[in-house]
């Protein structure tokens, strides 16, 4: 569990010279997978992560809807 006082704070600069593109890469991959198979589940008659189809298709607009915040906020550091 990670500490909720730790968030808001800037990575050390021994911290960034670790960072690999690989390691983007791999989490990028992971959270178009996570997408794909809660979009997937929105799609499904009798989805297998939510009890309905509506709640299914919920779950699918909050994660666009987390997915664009986040991007807002890289290209809202990125100006900075």
């Amino acid at each position: 569990m990670t500490n909720a006082t730790n968030t808001k704070t800037a990575p050390a600069a021994d911290d960034i010279a670790t960072i690999e593109r690989t390691d983007v890469s791999r989490t990028i991959a992971l959270v178009r997978h996570e997408l794909t198979e809660i979009f997937n589940d929105a799609k499904r008659a009798r989805p297998f992560f939510a009890p309905s189809k509506r709640e299914a298709e919920g779950k699918l607009a909050a994660s666009l809807k987390a997915l664009t915040e986040f991007a807002e906020s890289l290209d809202a550091i990125k100006k900075r």
